[in-house]
């Protein structure tokens, strides 16, 4: 799927169009944050991420992001892996952040934590997404991201961007 024209109209449409594509029970090796550099986030799934990718999420310009770097297929509720959220729904969770005119997405994940399973809501905040099928020789294993929280506690949701 080639990037969308950056239509803020569209762009349930667009998502949708993800979702329909990407097979999120499929990926059970998961999905991880293969790569940030210069604002673009690549996040990868895969059925064995040792060897190979299968698709990659690409968000471009990305100014806010606060995912693990890493989740299982499981831990997704349903079929859709991303959503469109609103400036309201990311103002509760992050009122001190602007996301200025950029599209805000979110990922609901589901964790077991001290025995209690909850939905946690994390966000990308960019100009555009879509989504990239890896084929060979372009879906290699490496990653080459080093996430920045990864010594602060379970489900650190601040912004990984700096």
């Amino acid at each position: 799927m080639n990037p969308p024209p950056s239509s803020s109209s569209n762009y349930q449409q667009i998502v949708d169009q993800i979702n329909d594509r990407l097979p999120v029970h499929a990926m059970w090796d998961g999905f991880y944050i293969y790569k940030f550099k210069r604002s673009n986030l690549l996040i990868s799934a895969s059925q064995d991420h040792i060897y190979y990718r299968i698709f990659d999420l690409v968000f471009k310009k990305v100014i806010f992001f606060n995912l693990p770097s890493f989740w299982r297929d499981t831990n997704v509720v349903g079929d859709d892996l991303l959503r469109l959220s609103d400036r309201e729904e990311f103002a509760a969770h992050h009122p001190d952040f602007d996301p200025q005119d950029l599209q805000i997405f979110a990922i609901d994940l589901h964790y077991s934590y001290q025995d209690e399973y909850q939905k946690h809501t994390f966000f990308v905040v960019a100009e555009k997404v879509f989504l990239f099928k890896c084929e060979p020789p372009n879906d290699g294993p490496g990653i080459d991201y080093e996430d920045p929280m990864g010594k602060v506690g379970f489900l650190c949701k601040e912004n990984r961007v700096r």
